[in-house]
């Protein structure tokens, strides 16, 4: 959750006006912003668990009024030691959340729905650890 709750207020610092950020200017973003994260499956889980709590994320922001933002993950490939074949990773996913609703300043969200939110988030931290976080500026997607 100190995880989570950090990455909005980075967000929403990020997108505040000016005065508010000290003048720091945010750099312009003609697509989408989006937070790209690298996860560590733990051993104790599995990547099923994972996409469950995704699955979770992505319904909480819909039954709390948000639309436009999607969550996508990718399978994380990799090589053996002589980098002769690969095969898809069952301990790392990628995940993009593109539009999160806080780069665009919404500070409401995490006291919307706070059992469901607390719920998708616990799903997250019992199946995985953010082992890498960024926040891009993507291509536009629609």
């Amino acid at each position: 959750m100190f995880k989570t709750v950090l990455l909005f207020l980075a967000l929403i610092l990020a997108t505040s006006p000016a005065p508010a950020r000290a003048q720091s200017a945010t750099p312009k973003c003609d697509g989408d912003f989006a937070i790209v994260r690298i996860s560590q499956i733990k051993p104790t889980s599995n990547l099923q668990t994972f996409m469950k709590a995704q699955e979770a994320h992505l319904a909480w922001y819909r039954a709390n009024g948000y639309k436009t933002n999607e969550i996508y993950s990718a399978r994380v490939m990799v090589s053996d030691d002589k980098g002769k074949t690969m095969r898809y990773s069952d301990s790392e996913v990628m995940t993009f959340h593109v539009r999160p609703p806080a780069a665009n300043g919404d500070t409401a969200i995490s006291s919307k729905g706070k059992a469901g939110w607390d719920a998708y988030v616990k799903m997250y931290r019992d199946s995985s650890d953010i082992k890498t976080e960024y926040f891009i500026c993507m291509p536009k997607t629609r």
